[in-house]
């Protein structure tokens, strides 16, 4: 019996979701600074509107905790929650504000658009949601591990470098875990029909 390594150019599906990939990935990377301007438009137009209320009011908060469970947890650190805010106790001492805009919606809506190309094929229904799930809880889990990053640059590097890597850095790791993860959905996770 012969056993042989299967690639990309045995899965056309792979090859064809890493394509769109990096297309979306070089039009957001080129658009970046329009992106992050754009966002801050974003912000202040649901801002009137009160759109904004369930996120900042439920989810921020809910965001916030987990974030400070990973900072006292990993990182050893002392971090409360007072609403939307996490407050790192210690020398230094920092309190960081969760805004809705910060959550994740952008990778959400990045992982949307890799989720209809990479789940069109022939898979049995069994793998495309057991694929759903492992991408939905994977992407939030690596958001919180964006926003507790940013925290920890914000401490020990400086504010403005926070900035520059929470409205640029995101969207590299964003990016990247979309990439890994696809590689491994489709070597591990989807099963054809």
């Amino acid at each position: 019996m012969r056993v042989t390594s299967r690639g990309p150019s045995d899965r056309p599906e792979l090859l064809e979701t890493h394509q769109l990939l990096i297309a979306v990935a070089a039009m957001v990377l080129m658009l970046l600074p329009f992106l992050t301007t754009l966002s801050d438009l974003i912000d202040s137009f649901v801002l009137q509107f009160q759109w904004y209320a369930f996120l900042q009011d439920i989810i921020a908060p809910m965001e916030g905790k987990l974030i400070a469970v990973i900072l006292q947890y990993v990182f050893g650190m002392t971090a409360i929650v007072s609403g939307p805010s996490v407050i790192i106790l210690g020398n230094p001492s920092l309190k960081v504000y969760i805004s809705w805009i910060c959550i994740g919606w952008q990778s959400a809506a990045l992982l949307a658009v890799t989720l209809v190309a990479g789940l069109r094929g022939p898979y049995t229904l069994r793998s495309k949601t057991l694929c759903l799930i492992a991408a939905v809880e994977g992407t939030f889990v690596i958001g919180l591990l964006r926003m507790a990053s940013v925290i920890l640059v914000d401490m020990y590097v400086g504010h403005i470098p926070a900035i520059i890597y929470h409205d640029y850095g995101g969207t590299v790791i964003i990016i990247t875990w979309l990439a890994l993860f696809w590689y491994f959905a489709f070597t591990f996770i989807l099963k054809h029909k």
